[in-house]
């Protein structure tokens, strides 16, 4: 799927045996992009959107630590690395902003192994990071390679590149630290896991709260109706068309049977 609407550029593919929606969000006037939720097997069909369009690769994000969503991320921060040395002779992580403050990609990049590789970093809310550092996926087909995650993820911060501002909204419930993009200007929420057509992510894994899944589910039914909503499985759907059960579950405090 490719969309153009407004100053962000997208494409999407549903990949892997669980069909992750897979994200490339790209700002028409820098060329930097980010991907959301690199899922296995993604890395060919990422690097060669990324390619084929002139795009940069400034930062990798996962909606949240499950394997279907993070499994590709070392790979593709090491492609990006090697490209960036291709193209500059310099391993170049770019500079992004998230929250109210920059953070300076390319000096965290070379503080040691403790920081995250060269190449674009990884970014995911805190409480998740010991997923993607020490996978211990459940029913993967496949090994889950680990990666280093460095950027944070926190409620109310802010990611910017070029011209495009996605904000964090934190949604435990499916994980502890699950999270929705909300690309405001675009009027589009990247739900991850904790919202979908007609139902939500399942709590019943480790790190999940079906209480946790209420609350989120409370606060996305305040958002704007018009919001179109990419899940990371699933078609897409919008805030207007799920908000009855939305706001049934907030108005009980339960999730629905």
């Amino acid at each position: 799927m490719w969309d153009t609407r407004g100053v962000m550029e997208r494409v999407s593919r549903a990949i892997g045996p669980l069909a992750t929606n897979v994200h490339l969000v790209a700002d028409p006037r820098t060329r930097e992009a980010i991907a959301i939720d690199a899922a296995i097997p993604g890395l060919a069909w990422i690097t060669g959107e990324l390619r084929e369009r002139g795009w940069r690769l400034v930062l990798i994000v996962s909606t949240h630590g499950h394997w279907d969503h993070a499994g590709e991320n070392g790979a593709l921060q090491a492609w990006s690395a090697a490209e960036a040395e291709r193209l500059t002779g310099y391993a170049d992580a770019a500079a992004v902003d998230v929250g109210v403050a920059a953070v300076d990609l390319r000096s965290r990049a070379s503080t040691g192994a403790a920081a995250v590789s060269a190449g674009a970093p990884i970014a995911a809310h805190p409480a998740d990071w010991h997923m993607l550092s020490d996978p211990k996926p459940l029913y993967a087909p496949f090994p889950i390679p680990p990666c280093v995650p460095a950027v944070e993820l926190a409620e109310g911060g802010v990611v910017r590149f070029g011209d495009v501002r996605l904000t964090i909204i934190h949604t435990p419930g499916h994980t502890e630290g699950s999270v929705c993009l909300l690309a405001a200007d675009e009027g589009i929420l990247f739900s991850g896991d904790t919202l979908f057509a007609g139902g939500w992510g399942r709590t019943d894994l480790p790190g999940g709260s079906a209480d946790a899944m209420v609350e989120s589910i409370a606060r996305l039914a305040r958002l704007d109706d018009r919001l179109r909503v990419l899940p990371g499985h699933g078609r897409e759907t919008t805030i207007a068309r799920e908000r009855p059960w939305l706001e049934l579950v907030a108005r009980e405090r339960r999730l629905l049977l």
